[in-house]
């Protein structure tokens, strides 16, 4: 959209401008007018489809398994703030990496996501999860978990902009 305002500020300035020239005005040169009707483009005013509780979890769990590659946790915390567990998991990441550690995760995969309770919206997600190595600097010696499987149960609270994590635990 910007685009298309600078293009018609860039094509109107010379048009007005040569409004103000004392010079015979020249005789336009008006092309044939086509039939089509252009067609429409979505404007940035236009509101995004609204994230599917699904989708939301999904988002979740990636920034979750982001911020235990990273240590950063201040995205998963943003889409989480009121869930205890959450911070619980964020806090262990931070003192890890804080420490001087660091977390070698792949990421895990949602093989599973089902409905269990509408009020408040909750989900039991599967999770297939990879072989994941903690290195915490005291130790010198990583950690290591094997790869395996996991059921989470997830409740969510409808926000306005969305959704959140209000709680989630291990089944």
């Amino acid at each position: 959209m910007h685009v298309r305002r600078a293009l018609a500020l860039t094509l109107a300035v010379p048009v007005l401008l040569a409004g103000c020239s004392e010079d015979p005005e020249p005789e336009p040169n008006i092309p044939e007018t086509t039939s089509s009707s252009p067609t429409p483009t979505p404007t940035e005013s236009e509101t995004p489809e609204a994230e599917s509780p699904e989708d939301f979890i999904r988002r979740w769990q990636a920034t979750g398994d982001e911020m235990q590659r990273t240590g950063e946790s201040a995205d998963y915390l943003d889409i989480s703030p009121n869930c205890a567990a959450c911070k619980s998991l964020a806090e262990n990441v931070d003192d890890i990496y804080g420490d001087g550690g660091r977390i070698e995760f792949a990421g895990a995969k949602v093989v599973n996501l089902e409905e269990s309770g509408s009020k408040p919206p909750t989900y039991d997600v599967g999770l297939r999860l990879p072989e994941t190595r903690i290195y915490r600097k005291s130790s010198g010696q990583p950690e290591t978990l094997p790869p395996g499987k996991m059921t989470i149960r997830v409740t969510l609270k409808e926000t306005p902009g969305g959704w959140t994590v209000t709680h989630y635990g291990v089944l």
